[in-house]
């Protein structure tokens, strides 16, 4: 009996010693993500202090996202750019796609169903981040590229129906976007004063407006209607009529 105490004493240390330590859960990849505004991440989460800066990350520019952190009950996300760095930035900064408004019509819903209220009608060039999807309903935060009581406006919680053919989701409309709603606010600015500095407010809009005609893209007529519309360029003419053809020349006599 003692032999067998004694042998299992032996034994035991063995057997804690080849056990297996449990591996740790690997960071869960969360995905690709946009950026709402233009912000730095930072190498600590939370700091501020330029020392801690890694890089910016510009408003619409696409990072993808190695995993979530919450710290003083603020969610951050640990992220990576398209260059490869990497950093912390607050999660409620960006959002899981962006949509473009590219025809007229659309209506900003107060609830995901159509027979809800609604917040008004968005505006050519508006850019709508997304929070939450339910279905074919989007819960979106949009940059409304329209302007009321001289001011550009931005609607908050509001829903969209991701199907509907006045949204798109082409990247490539993210700059024609933002420089529209740039110059809005230049414009709208601008619009308070007088004399030079109206001009030269006005002249910053124009050139943010050209640029914005350069991408040739889905919303150039919009672009170019506010050119038109604030005198930062002529009406083009419309098409002439062609004169009548002739039905008689001096070497066809009828």
């Amino acid at each position: 009996m003692i032999k067998r105490i004694v042998l299992i004493l032996l034994i035991l240390p063995l057997l804690v010693l080849c056990k297996q330590k449990p591996k740790e859960p690997e960071a869960q990849i969360l995905g690709t993500r946009y950026s709402k505004v233009d912000q730095h991440i930072s190498s600590v989460i939370g700091s501020v202090k330029k020392e801690h800066r890694v890089t910016l990350v510009y408003a619409l520019e696409e990072v993808t996202v190695l995993e979530k952190v919450t710290q003083e009950k603020k969610d951050f996300f640990k992220l990576s750019t398209v260059t490869g760095k990497e950093g912390y930035a607050l999660a409620s900064n960006f959002s899981e796609a962006v949509l473009f408004v590219v025809k007229d019509g659309l209506s900003a819903f107060r609830k995901p169903t159509l027979t809800a209220g609604t917040k008004g009608k968005f505006a050519l060039g508006s850019i709508c981040f997304v929070k939450e999807i339910q279905g074919d309903w989007a819960n979106v935060d949009c940059l409304t590229a329209s302007v009321k009581d001289g001011l550009v406006e931005d609607w908050f919680d509001v829903w969209v129906q991701t199907s509907d053919d006045r949204l798109s989701k082409d990247p490539l409309l993210g700059q024609t976007a933002l420089l529209l709603r740039e110059a809005y606010k230049i414009i709208s600015k601008a619009n308070k004063l007088t004399g030079t500095d109206r001009e030269k407010l006005l002249l910053d809009a124009k050139d943010r407006l050209m640029k914005a005609t350069e991408k040739d893209d889905i919303l150039q007529p919009v672009v170019t209607s506010v050119l038109i519309k604030y005198g930062m360029m002529d009406e083009p003419p419309s098409t002439p009529v062609a004169p009548p053809v002739e039905t008689q020349t001096p070497s066809n006599p009828q």
